[in-house]
């Protein structure tokens, strides 16, 4: 709803009030600047005031000269209760006319109405002041809302003030355009005409005249004339940010993408933008256009500095930019505090996703187990999380890491029921599987090889005591102990039995953690 203020209407209205000496003249001054055509119109009645009457008017309007409109109110209440009846047309309709000059300085606007309708119906003015008196009661009905009456009375006052060869100013026409569009429900199409004809009135930059048309443009989707209107008002006032980010949001809809982020970008290093959604809109400009860098520089510093809420999806997006940047080491952290913030298991999901990628195989593994315990994402996600848990656990095995092999079997095995890792999974089962029949193989032959070297030696010992023996010498007793030792190793050795997966007999030293899959899907 737009509104005329009290003060416009004030000056406005002040500005071709009659003095007390003009309103005694055959004509008013107003009259004097129309072409002859429009009061030449004009019938025999009286266009002068009776002296006593002009006396009266002198002595009111020094009131209203020294701003004392209540007296000067009651001076005229008292002058139409008295001499009402007996004043002629001319009389009857200035004095309602400078009745409704003090009524609008008190701010009664119904109360100015009436008069000036009063002082109209009266029909003793010029033509050319008669039009003037339309002109006020269309802009006082739209004062008080009354749109559809302002409406009809502008155009009639165009229509006239046009037949007479006066020229319609600008404020008559914007008036009218702003009447359209605050009408229920708004006749903004309406109101296209007289706005285009107030700008190209308007003898200089008008801001409300501008932003009525950006007004209607907007609502029409006329988005060659507004990105051209909004273009001419960032040039008048370049502090008014709402210019850029409409401007801006003007050239998206069109898909001139490139023009939206450069004014968005002038707009931010000229400090315009404060507002969180305006910000992450540059933020992902500068994404889209390929420069992830700057977007997460700038995303950080707002961040840091208030401007922007340091919340999931914010978060979210930084890391994204961090990692489009190829900084992945900027990335883990922040996707870290946004996984820490959520219910569901995806962000957690995504770590993993990233902490793999970075060889960081242990808290890839915590985040992809933090993932499955927590859930509810989707079946191809959860699949996917599978499978990378199990390359986590079996990227960390050793050579003989038998735990983490059975750890990381588990997680594939767990990928086997997703349809988009099924097949991957089982290529890392088969493989895993094969690592583990060649160690134990390995094992068994190590075995062998271990037993046959102590036939070798236990046969050796025999045969140096029988040397001993005929020579008829003592054994050296370190000698005797290092036998003896060995024969204790090869003892072990043949009652421990070759290795055998089914006793799950490993070499000492196997890692034996990360064994239990603690890991579920919710």
């Amino acid at each position: 709803m737009m509104q005329i203020g009290s003060k416009s209407l004030k000056a406005l209205f002040a500005a071709t009030a009659l003095s007390a000496g003009a309103v005694m003249a055959v004509a008013s001054p107003a009259a004097a600047q129309q072409p002859a055509q429009c009061d030449a119109e004009e019938g025999g009645a009286s266009k002068t005031l009776s002296p006593r009457i002009g006396q009266e008017i002198q002595k009111l309007y020094e009131f209203m000269q020294n701003d004392q409109f209540n007296e000067a109110l009651g001076g005229f209440n008292t002058l139409i209760a008295n001499r009402g009846n007996s004043m002629n047309a001319y009389e009857r309709a200035t004095v309602f006319e400078l009745r409704a000059n003090v009524r609008i300085n008190l701010d009664d606007f119904p109360g100015a109405l009436q008069d000036l309708q009063a002082a109209l119906n009266s029909n003793g003015l010029p033509p050319s002041r008669n039009n003037q008196l339309r002109y006020f009661i269309a802009q006082i009905n739209f004062q008080l809302e009354r749109y559809s009456t302002a409406i009809s009375g502008l155009n009639e006052w165009i229509r006239l003030a046009q037949q007479c060869g006066v020229a319609v100013d600008a404020n008559a026409y914007y008036l009218l355009a702003a009447a359209h569009a605050s009408i229920e429900p708004p006749n903004y199409r309406a109101a296209l005409d007289p706005i285009e004809k107030a700008l190209a009135a308007m003898e200089e930059p008008r801001k409300g005249y501008f932003d009525l048309a950006n007004l209607v443009y907007s609502e029409l989707q006329n988005y060659p004339k507004r990105i051209a209107l909004l273009e001419r008002m960032i040039g008048f006032w370049p502090e008014e940010k709402g210019y850029w980010t409409q401007l801006s949001g003007a050239y998206a809809v069109t898909e001139r993408d490139r023009d939206a982020f450069s004014v968005l970008e002038v707009a931010y290093r000229a400090g315009l933008l404060e507002k969180e959604s305006e910000l992450i809109t540059l933020v992902q400009y500068y994404s889209f256009f390929e420069n992830p860098y700057r977007g997460a520089v700038l995303l950080e510093r707002e961040m840091n500095a208030g401007n922007i809420e340091r919340d999931q999806d914010n978060l979210i997006l930084l890391s994204q930019l961090w990692s489009q940047s190829r900084e992945h080491k900027k990335s883990i952290p922040i996707l870290r505090e946004a996984a820490g913030q959520s219910s569901t298991g995806e962000l957690y999901y995504r770590l993993g996703q990233v902490l793999l990628a970075d060889e960081q195989y242990q808290a890839a593994q915590r985040a992809l187990e933090s993932a499955l315990n927590r859930g509810r994402m989707e079946r191809r996600e959860t699949g996917d999380a599978w499978l990378l848990l199990g390359t986590a656990r079996f990227s960390q095995a050793g050579p003989a890491d038998t735990a983490r092999w059975t750890s990381a079997r588990q997680a594939f095995q767990n990928a086997l029921r997703y349809d988009n890792s099924r097949r991957r999974a089982q290529d890392w089962i088969t493989y895993i599987d094969a690592v583990v029949d060649t160690y134990w193989q390995g094992l068994r032959l190590e075995y062998q090889q271990n037993l046959e070297a102590c036939q070798d030696d236990l046969a050796r010992f025999e045969r140096d005591q029988r040397i001993r023996d005929l020579q008829n010498r003592p054994a050296d007793p370190a000698a005797l102990a290092t036998e003896a030792e060995r024969r204790a190793e090869c003892e072990a050795l043949e009652e421990a039995g070759p290795p055998s997966r089914n006793r799950g007999t490993a070499p000492a030293g196997g890692s034996q953690d990360g064994g239990q899959d603690e890991a579920k899907e919710e």
